[in-house]
């Protein structure tokens, strides 16, 4: 069932229910082992099926709403620009940006994420040849209300569709109204048939903008104290117990841009093999390193002058955000990982960053839980799916039950060989 808004589906449950009470009152008037009470019965079993899950699917969706709500807190100021609540009262219209000039000019003026920018956009089409289109709101008197970005995919494996945006966790629109982000949301179902789309997926935080979504994944951060010490306090005796474990094995902390980009990658391709995952291209990383406007920085691990975890950072506003991060197996006995992610919060203290952003984890797993404990608090991803009517929500990811034996074998390979064939699947999977 695709996932709607939980208002509609409480109003979908009742007409459910009104359908089953319809049925129930039709058998006072049929003759018990009749065809007519067979069809009956028969209508009975379908319609109480759908009940059953469209009630599933509220109860998910409002654990998932509890979940977020119990632990949230003024941690959620670190994306208000992401979250706007203001209405525009006056006249707009979206049209397709004929180039990038207003969209720059707009950028200037308005808080954004470092994917919402050009820049962004100009590496995803030189390191994977993927074009980009801005959706634009403008006023009467044309200026710039918002504005959306759509990388454009097209494989003979994945077909043809659109991310906004694609590899990364903060998509949609920039602006400071949310019915401007709501239209531009909706807008994408013309695209479709302009651009040959099988659908259009959009990740944001921002809650009720388009009623087919899922909201399975959270970001989790942490607000940043003012000192290292402050923080080893709040952490908890249990806690530093486990990364202080690693001193143990004397690791060496190495921070750095491309000079320390071999070992990264060296670390991030393998676990990326264990995981069963295609690893993306040194180049993709390289570029990110040396592109001006995308503030990224490398921090490195090693025990035995051997990398065994490292991270990759990109200055996200007053947020320092961990996109990618690996650490192999068997450093995690030796506690490396956490060891490393402490590192990493001394390491965004002393650069006086408000926040810390640990990354999506599903809500309730491993990961989420690993977060949590360093006091990481949840904020709710809402992806929309914008596709035709009556069409299954797209999969293209390591949990799709049909990747099951793809990811086995890739388990298998040798990691040279990943490096070699993994950037020419990624590349398609956003």
């Amino acid at each position: 069932m695709q996932k709607l808004a939980l208002s509609e589906l409480h109003a979908q449950l009742k007409s459910q229910k009104s359908v089953k009470g319809e049925i129930a009152r039709q058998f006072k008037n049929v003759a018990k082992g009749s065809d007519e009470h067979q069809q009956l019965l028969m209508q009975m079993q379908k319609i109480s099926a759908e009940i059953n899950e469209t009630e599933t699917v509220i109860k998910t969706i409002s654990k998932n709403a509890a979940s977020i709500e119990s632990t949230a807190g003024p941690n959620n100021i670190a994306f208000d620009y992401l979250q706007p609540e203001l209405i525009f009262d006056g006249t707009f219209k979206i049209t397709l940006a004929k180039d990038t000039t207003d969209w720059k000019l707009f950028l200037g003026q308005n808080t954004h994420t470092p994917y919402h920018q050009p820049a962004w956009q100009d590496l995803i089409k030189n390191e994977f040849g993927h074009e980009t289109i801005v959706l634009i709101a403008h006023d009467s008197l044309r200026n710039i209300l918002g504005a959306m970005p759509l990388t454009i995919f097209s494989s003979k494996l994945f077909g043809r569709f659109a991310v906004s945006i694609p590899f990364i966790n903060y998509g949609g629109a920039i602006t400071q109204y949310k019915n401007i982000s709501q239209t531009l949301v909706q807008e994408c179902k013309y695209l479709l048939a302009k651009f040959n789309l099988s659908h259009i997926e959009v990740r944001s935080i921002q809650p009720d903008l388009y009623p087919v979504f899922t909201d399975k994944k959270a970001s989790m951060i942490l607000r940043l104290p003012e000192s290292d010490e402050i923080l080893d306090k709040s952490l908890g005796a249990k806690l530093r117990s486990q990364y202080k474990k690693a001193d143990d094995y004397s690791p060496k902390l190495s921070i750095g841009k491309t000079d320390l980009l071999d070992d990264f990658y060296q670390v991030f391709a393998r676990n990326m093999r264990d995981l069963g995952t295609p690893v993306y291209p040194k180049h993709f990383f390289r570029a990110i390193l040396e592109n001006e406007h995308i503030g990224a920085t490398i921090l490195c691990v090693s025990v035995s002058r051997k990398p065994v975890s490292a991270a990759f950072l990109i200055a996200n506003n007053n947020i320092l955000e961990i996109p990618w991060a690996s650490t192999i197996t068997e450093a995690n006995k030796q506690n490396m990982n956490m060891w490393m992610y402490r590192q990493i919060l001394s390491f965004a203290i002393e650069n006086k960053f408000e926040f810390f952003d640990f990354g999506r984890s599903t809500i309730d797993a491993g990961t989420y839980k690993f977060k949590k404990q360093w006091g990481a608090i949840p904020t709710q991803h809402y992806w929309y799916y914008i596709m035709p009517e009556g069409q299954a929500l797209p999969e293209i990811n390591p949990n799709n039950p049909k990747y099951k034996l793809f990811i086995s074998l890739w388990k298998l390979m040798p990691v040279w060989l990943t490096k070699i064939i993994g950037p020419l699947l990624i590349k398609h999977i956003p």
